[in-house]
């Protein structure tokens, strides 16, 4: 396996403690196919988010995933707005309506 096939991934230590660990080498095509389907599951949850909410507009829906040691993607929930600086963030913009009204 040659350098251009792995990407350096420092994960938190499972332990209460949270520590982080050593930087591991994960595959670059193992991330890609856990990306690809994380990616896939948010898309479900984006078909199903209505695009009002109450007198608002969603225009805008922001994900924030910490990537595992084993290259695994975990949806990062309250409180870990720090931690979300070393993981990937992924940020989804409504398509603009056609006059039709449906989306592009």
């Amino acid at each position: 396996m040659s350098d251009k096939d792995t990407i350096l991934v420092r994960a938190a230590d499972a332990t209460v403690t949270r520590r982080i660990g050593a930087p591991k080498e994960l595959e670059v095509e193992v991330l890609a196919e856990n990306v690809n389907l994380f990616l896939t599951h948010v898309e479900v949850m984006l078909q199903k988010t209505p695009e009002d909410v109450g007198k608002f507009k969603l225009t805008e829906f922001t994900v924030s995933a910490e990537v595992s040691a084993n290259g695994k993607l975990v949806l990062m929930g309250t409180g870990v707005e720090a931690a979300a600086k070393g993981g990937l963030m992924f940020k989804f913009t409504r398509s603009p309506a056609t006059p039709s009204g449906k989306t592009t």
